[in-house]
């Protein structure tokens, strides 16, 4: 069992609970748990990593900073997406009342089909 780790930053807290036994090796499993808050956004995430006495200090340490970089970039990518401008909610607003029309017509035909093909 591992007692200090490397942790990328942001990482508050780590606990280590041990789970149960390897069915193939007999050795023991841990779970890792580890409290990661974004100082950009603010917002916070836990991460179980489970690994056995088999698992190595720097592949434990490798899986939690692969973890958080991805969960940072994905909640980066989603936080920081700019307001749709005037000229974009119209757009989008003509698409939706044509997504909107289209299906009224579709439930007003008897086999929800508006266009059949081969008929002309």
């Amino acid at each position: 069992m591992t007692t200090e780790l490397w942790t990328p930053e942001g990482v508050a807290g780590h606990t280590t609970t041990p789970t149960g036994h390897n069915a193939e090796t007999g050795g023991q499993v841990y779970n890792h748990t580890f409290r990661v808050k974004d100082p950009v956004t603010g917002k916070q995430n836990r991460f179980n990593i489970i690994v056995d006495d088999s698992t190595s200090q720097a592949h434990l340490e490798d899986m939690l900073a692969h973890s958080v970089d991805k969960w940072l970039a994905e909640v980066r990518a989603k936080e920081h997406k700019p307001a749709p401008t005037p000229e974009q909610r119209k757009e989008i607003g003509k698409i939706l009342n044509e997504i909107r029309t289209s299906s009224l017509k579709r439930k007003g035909s008897s086999n929800n089909r508006i266009h059949y093909s081969g008929i002309k």
